[in-house]
């Protein structure tokens, strides 16, 4: 293998002509224009790469900023709509309670229609045992009335007879009749004629003939003759104040109202007042029965409402004495019931509630 050594530098001067230097200084100085003229490219590359620099982070920045603006409109925007959100959720609550409500009001409403419902039906099972009870009363009248005048025709027959035997017993020498006597017989038959026509007249609606009793019993006429002349002690208790008007109050929403107010209705009849009974609808909340006092009433109105709550009292009912809240002529609700006299003209109010007994 051979190799090769490189030559050693001479150390000897080199001697160069003029010529050649000039050709030296003139390629330095091309040189150096080259030189130059890459630093001016350069640096006119640095500025403009720096310029480009400077408006591409410009416009970086103006996108950051565009969107952490964005992201700010975004998070206003997401925070509006939570708060809308929860708006909403309040109010599909609100909405909710009120359908709820809404549902609760149908119910009742419903409950009420089937009451009313009922009521009707029962109005009209009323109203047509009250046109059965009339068609017998009528016929318990014609009945009556037809023993009143056989009654008389066996009267008339009975005087004409008695005026025959007493010819024929003057005629025959006989002695007569006393004829007040006669006449006293005649006159008891008349009154117990009247007696029954009277009863027949005041016997309760729906009564028909009741049957002949036999011997030794006591007839139906003869119990209602001693019930009338034997009162009840409610009746007893208040006749003294008769003529008194009282207005009856019933309210519509209770089932035994009606029932009570026509018991109570009976008593004050039977006792001599003048009672007027109203249906009270749109009112509820009212327990037992209130006996109300007009304001300014007089010292006998005043004891007479006092011995009502006692007989009421007595007789097995809840009644106590208030006094009217507002001005007598005001009340809520509406009144059904006679025009006339009106319903603010009494003196006494009874107002009939739930659980009146």
């Amino acid at each position: 293998m051979t190799s090769t050594v490189p030559e050693m530098r001479s150390n000897k001067l080199v001697s160069m002509d003029i010529d050649q230097l000039r050709g030296w200084a003139a390629f330095m100085d091309k040189a150096m224009i080259a030189s130059l003229i890459a630093t001016i490219l350069a640096v006119a590359a640095l500025g403009i790469t720096t310029w480009q620099s400077f408006k591409y982070g410009a416009a970086v920045r103006a996108h950051e900023q565009a969107a952490v603006d964005r992201y700010k409109g975004i998070e206003s925007q997401s925070g509006q709509l939570a708060q809308d959100a929860a708006a909403a959720r309040d109010r599909a609550a609100a909405l909710e309670q009120e359908v709820s409500s809404a549902r609760g009001r149908t119910a009742a409403l419903e409950q009420e229609m089937s009451a009313a419902r009922e009521r009707a039906a029962a109005l009209e099972q009323q109203a047509s045992a009250a046109r059965e009870r009339a068609v017998a009363f009528e016929q318990a009248a014609r009945d009556a009335n037809e023993r009143a005048a056989r009654a008389a025709r066996e009267s008339a027959a009975a005087s004409e007879k008695a005026a025959a035997e007493k010819a024929a017993r003057e005629k025959a020498g006989a002695p007569s009749l006393d004829a007040a006597a006669i006449q006293q017989r005649v006159a008891d038959l008349a009154k117990l004629v009247r007696e029954a026509t009277a009863r027949a007249t005041d016997q309760p609606q729906g009564a028909a003939e009741t049957p002949r009793p036999a011997q030794g019993e006591t007839t139906p006429e003869g119990t209602a003759a001693s019930r009338e002349e034997q009162p009840s002690p409610i009746v007893a208790s208040l006749r003294k104040f008769a003529g008194t008007n009282a207005a009856i109050f019933v309210l519509d929403q209770v089932s035994d109202a009606p029932a009570v107010g026509s018991t109570i209705s009976a008593y004050l009849g039977d006792a001599g007042w003048a009672p007027q009974t109203w249906t009270w609808t749109g009112v509820a909340g009212l327990f037992g029965v209130t006996v109300l006092l007009k304001e300014g009433s007089d010292a006998a109105t005043n004891e007479a409402a006092s011995a009502l709550v006692e007989a009421l009292r007595t007789a097995g009912f809840n009644a106590t004495k208030g006094d009217w809240p507002a001005g007598w002529h005001r009340f809520r609700g509406t009144l059904n019931g006679p025009q006339t006299p009106a319903a603010t003209d009494a003196p006494i109010r009874i107002v009939i509630g739930a659980k009146p007994r």
